[in-house]
């Protein structure tokens, strides 16, 4: 069934703007059953009633059962050089439960503050259209960039995966449920050993992930499936 992001009130809904036009591209029809979130933590069923120029209107149905993720995965994130390369990683990150994502400013980041700003935009709607796919609740949280010595984290958790690490991983990691971890992952080049000596008395915790140096992409799907099978 497919899903929408819309707006509720009392026993109605509607389908707007961007919604909208995602609805006539899935050639929604009067009569259709949907579903819809209304990003305020409910996922219902509803009935198509009308479909004008601009909106989509239509009953809801019924409330369905939802699980409230209690678990909390911030992902800093040193900006890579090619910006766009984020744009691959969001939805995958959404799918892998990430909860907020913080892009850093590193030492080995070539590109200016303002032109990360400008992609900031992009990244939330690529965020937001992810959650449709995946049955997420809510979007992804993107912070707009900070620098790594202005790290700032209450994670129970904070792992650094640093590819120089040799003797610690989270193979060795017993598994433990927690209900927050922090990671960091850098860019293109990784981090220095300045910035872990940063990250290591802010509480972060050097970690490998494995004998291969990995690209940031892959570096940042393998962390996060780690620490999901050992913390979450």
């Amino acid at each position: 069934m497919d899903r929408f992001l819309g707006e509720v009130k009392n026993s109605t809904f509607f389908l707007k703007e961007e919604e909208f036009k995602h609805a006539k591209v899935k050639r929604v029809k009067k009569g259709q059953i949907i579903e819809i979130n209304d990003l305020k933590g409910n996922i219902f069923t509803g009935v198509i009633e009308e479909i004008g120029k601009d909106f989509i209107r239509g009953k809801i149905l019924k409330k369905l059962p939802v699980k409230e993720e209690k678990f909390f995965l911030q992902l800093f994130l040193g900006v890579p050089n090619r910006p766009s390369k984020i744009d691959d990683l969001i939805e995958p990150i959404s799918q892998l439960g990430v909860s907020q994502l913080i892009p850093v400013i590193t030492e080995r980041t070539a590109i200016k503050e303002k032109n990360i700003m400008k992609k900031i935009n992009r990244w939330k709607k690529i965020a937001l259209n992810s959650i449709k796919q995946c049955g997420r609740l809510y979007p992804l949280e993107i912070t707009n960039p900070i620098k790594l010595e202005d790290i700032k984290t209450e994670a129970e958790k904070k792992i650094v995966f640093f590819e120089r690490e040799k003797h610690f991983s989270l193979k060795k990691e017993k598994i433990k449920k927690a209900n927050s971890v922090a990671i960091f992952i850098g860019g293109e080049g990784g981090i220095t050993d300045a910035e872990i000596e940063i990250l290591s008395k802010k509480g972060f915790k050097p970690a490998s992930l494995g004998d291969y140096i990995l690209k940031m992409e892959t570096a940042v799907i393998v962390g996060i499936c780690q620490v999901n099978f050992v913390y979450r």
